[in-house]
Parts: structure tokens; sequence; C-alpha cells
């Protein structure tokens, strides 16, 4: 081969080798955009607030995996959950031209992170309400997982001038709502019923768990992606719990009431790592649960006090545990072992405080025992899906087109 002829070789070799490393690089590009922007997997939306003790953060953007073979009609198995820049999910647009704005607190209920925004329960009661009464509502979703109501009162408070919303509803989680008040310790209650302040600090444990959130969500998008897949084995559903676990259940509260109620311990040590408020159900009588409830009592009154204060219509919706009106749950109590256990008891022990607290409360227990596990997202997870959350939407907007402030509050302008 002449010099020449070399030289050409080498240049055609440099030039597919440059084509080469151009593609791979290209290809690395697209895959890190493509993450970014259409598959956020292992995405944060929660951050430490001094206040909240967590809250979202604005702008960010996650994928929920969830398990295929319990998805149901408006379920996906990859749903896309965004923040606005407004720190409340979905877009941050306001003030849409003659219509009315319903702001909806609460848990993981009313951020469902399981379901696609067209299908969660704040989307689905805007549009419900919409057609009733025939003028624009746009829901504000101001859910936040892991939430109790004590949270959801001081989201209320930061947020409501910003907000100005023509409606307020707030979710109340029969599941675990009671519990988190002990668990949070942001609101102790004196003699006289009156609501103070806590300063509660954050654990060394809820610290390294936000510091490890932080850096998974890091690093090029292949190595998140490669992440994603491996952990797919970790995130399979579990169908049943043990028979012993209310007797943990019931352990763990106990706990959790004498460490704020009786020892006044301020640390915070959980924020999402809930459980069944199993006490309220089977021990109505105890003083840790007489104790527990007047808190709510306080805490909603402080919701209704201010809403009042503002001319704003406010109202309660409480869902059941899956636990209390779904048979085929994987989370049992068995009333053998717990002849004290009624399955009614959280919900009418939360409306009850709603009422004593001066609110007005919709009970969705008999619209969704009705349905059967067709609403819930089924083994142990506690989650309605896109069909619950249809449901509850349409049975609120019928309780609210009936209440004449709403309609007042609401009516085309």
């Amino acid at each position: 081969m002449s010099g020449g002829e070399r030289a050409t070789s080498r240049g055609s070799i440099g030039r597919r080798l440059l084509l080469s490393v151009s593609a791979a690089a290209l290809t690395l590009l697209v895959i890190e955009l493509s993450v970014d922007r259409f598959f956020p997997v292992l995405g944060q939306v929660y951050q430490l607030d001094p206040e909240l003790l967590h809250d979202t953060i604005p702008g960010s953007r996650r994928i929920q995996p969830m398990e295929p073979s319990r998805l149901g009609e408006g379920d996906q198995a990859r749903v896309l959950v965004e923040v606005g820049e407004d720190g409340f999910r979905g877009d941050s647009e306001r003030g849409i031209e003659g219509g009315r704005r319903v702001l909806v607190l609460g848990d993981s209920f009313v951020m469902a992170e399981n379901v696609p925004l067209e299908g969660t329960f704040v989307r689905r009661l805007a549009a419900d309400l919409e057609a009733q009464l025939g003028c624009a509502v746009q829901g504000v979703n101001a859910g936040r997982s892991g939430y109790g109501p004590d949270q959801s009162l001081l989201l209320l408070q930061r947020e409501l001038d910003e907000v100005a919303p023509d409606l307020i509803v707030c979710v109340l989680c029969a599941h675990n709502d009671v519990g988190d008040l002990a668990r949070n310790k942001l609101f102790r209650e004196e003699p006289a019923g009156t609501l103070v302040r806590c300063a509660p600090r954050l654990g060394a444990r809820l610290l390294d768990e936000f510091a490890r959130r932080r850096e998974r969500s890091g690093g090029l998008g292949l190595q998140r992606l490669v992440r994603f897949w491996r952990e797919a084995p970790d995130r399979r559903p579990v169908d049943s719990v043990p028979v012993g676990t209310v007797d943990l259940y019931l352990a763990a509260l106990a706990a959790q009431h004498d460490e704020f109620f009786l020892r006044g311990d301020l640390e915070v040590v959980s924020l999402f790592e809930d459980v069944y408020d199993a006490d309220v159900a089977i021990r109505p009588d105890s003083t840790a649960v007489a104790a527990k409830l007047s808190l709510m009592t306080a805490v909603v009154r402080g919701m209704v006090e201010l809403a009042a204060a503002r001319g704003i219509p406010l109202h309660f919706v409480v869902v059941p545990s899956a636990v209390d009106v779904c048979p085929d749950f994987g989370i049992q109590v068995d009333p053998a072992r717990f002849p004290g256990y009624s399955p009614r008891r959280l919900v009418e022990q939360l409306t009850r405080a709603v009422v004593e607290a001066g609110g007005q409360a919709t009970d969705l227990s008999e619209a969704l025992r009705a349905e059967g596990a067709s609403v819930w997202v089924g083994g142990t997870d506690i989650h309605w899906n896109a069909a619950g959350q249809r449901v509850g939407a349409a049975r609120v907007a019928a309780d609210l087109t009936g209440r004449a402030d709403v309609v007042e509050a609401l009516r085309p302008r």
C-alpha cells in the first residue's frame, strides 16, 4: 500500500471514529434530555421545610411506577407527576376568565401521585362542579403526600392570600390522619381548647433520608435509568401483611402518643411512614385516643375559623380506610381478636370532629364501599385509584351543589 493509500485509509478510519463518537454523544444527549423531560425517574418532588416539615419543590417532576396487574380504568403503569412553579401539582396558571377557584387540601389522596393528572380527585371535582353550575371552575391541587390535617392548616395559612380561592375543600384520610398529629408534633391543645403552635425539630434520620433522596435523584439520565430498572424488584407490591401486624400498629401508636402527649418530645422521626389508626378503631375509650381526637377537633376548628374570617365556604371530605370498607384488602382487623373493633369508627370520629368544630363534611364510606375493590389500588396500598377518585368527586360535587353558600360563591358573574 502506497503512502497516499495509507493516509487515505487512516483518514477514513478517523472519520468513522469521529462519526461513531459523535453518534454516541448524540445518543447520550438524547437520553439525557428524554429522561429529564419525558421520563424523570427517581425525581424528587418534596423537600424539608422549617414550618411545614416538608413541602413540594416548585418546578419538580418525577415518575411514579404502578403495578401493571392492578391498573383499572384511567390508571397508568407510569404516572408523570409535575409540580408547577407555584408548588401545586399541575400547571401554574391562575385566573380563568370568569371562572372560580377551588383550593383542595389533603395528603396523598389529593396529591394522587398514582393517578394521571386529569383523573385526579381535584380535576374530577372541578369538572363536575363546572358541569353542574355552568361556570368555569379551576381546581388547585394543594395535596402533599404524608401530610396530616395540621400541615394542611399551616399550608392554608401560608397560601390562602396568594391563591384567593372561592371555595376550600379539605380531604381527611381516616386511615392515618389522627395519628399524624402525634407524629408531626406541630400543635398541642391547652386545657381551654386553645390550639398552640409547637416547634418540632427534624431528627437525624429524616435529614439523612432526604439527603439520600437528593443523591439518588442526581447524576446523568442514563445512570438514573439504570438505577431505576435495577430497583424494580424492590418495588414489587405486597399483597398482605402478617397476622400480628395490627398488634404492631397498636404498639407503635401507643409509643407515639406517650412520646408527644406525655413526655413532650418534639423530635420528628417520620413523615411518610404512616400506620393504620388501629387504636381509634379498636380502643375508642382510651385516654390516648381521646387526647388525639380532641386535638383533631382543635385543628379542624382552626381551619373553620380561618375560612369563616375570610368569608370563604369550607367543606371537609372524609375518605375511609380501605382496611374498613374493602373485604379483599391486604390489611384486615380480626374482630375475634379485637372485639372492640368497629369498621365505621374512624370515619365517625373524624366526621364528629368536623361537626364539633363547626364544619360540614361528606362521608365517602358508602359511596366507596358500594364499589368494592374496584376503587382501590389493592394489596396493602391504601390509596384510591382513578375510579375511586371519580366516584369520590361525583359524591362531593353533589353535596357541594346542595350548599347555598357554595353555589353563591361559585355562581357565574
